[in-house]
């Protein structure tokens, strides 16, 4: 398993590490529509995955830590762009790999999807702790969508790039432009943006 390192990567010192507003309030989200108690979006920087944003009570000092991109679910993820579901009745060890170090403790239920952008996974988002138990179709589906949501996010560098978050309004709107662009990858979650809105 690995142990957490006192490397913080481009957050600085613990200290300065700040939180996308952005991008966890699609951790947010995400984690609304599956009932999930904890989230983690990771974002792929080369051969690791690198806490982006959270959600829950998730430590604060887990921002910008790193896992090996082939770890636990979320790196089995990354590494397949295929999504995972796993409970612990499963008893699959990547349960306490990856996120759960972390954590510092085993999730009873994982739900995993790869952000994909530019043909490539640009990151994952985890999503731990059913309310339920354990994740469902539906809630894969919710994930997926928030997932395409994150990817406009963490790709589009006029959205990585602004200072302050976008009211749901305007963030609709930059998805319907996108959408414009291309259809296949924008159009669904541009609708499901605003029917979050309203």
């Amino acid at each position: 398993m690995w142990a957490r390192q006192g490397a913080v990567g481009r957050y600085g010192s613990a200290m300065t590490r700040q939180a996308d507003p952005l991008l966890s309030s699609i951790v947010r989200a995400a984690m609304e529509a599956t009932r999930a108690a904890e989230g983690l979006l990771f974002r792929a920087e080369g051969r690791v995955l690198r806490v982006a944003a959270i959600g829950g009570p998730v430590p604060w000092d887990v921002l910008g830590e790193p896992i090996s991109a082939g770890e636990g679910v979320a790196g089995y993820v990354a590494a397949s762009g295929l999504p995972l579901t796993l409970s612990a009745d499963s008893e699959d060890p990547r349960l306490g790999e990856g996120a759960a170090s972390l954590l510092g403790h085993n999730p009873t239920s994982v739900l995993a999807c790869p952000v994909q952008g530019d043909g490539e996974v640009v990151g994952v988002l985890e999503l731990i702790d059913s309310a339920d138990g354990r994740f469902v179709v539906g809630d894969a589906e919710q994930a997926a969508l928030h997932a395409s949501v994150a990817a406009a996010a963490m790709t589009d560098s006029r959205l990585a790039a602004a200072p302050n978050v976008p009211d749901p309004g305007e963030l609709a709107a930059e998805l319907r432009r996108l959408a414009a662009a291309d259809q296949g990858r924008y159009a669904t979650v541009a609708a499901i943006v605003e029917a979050l809105v309203r």
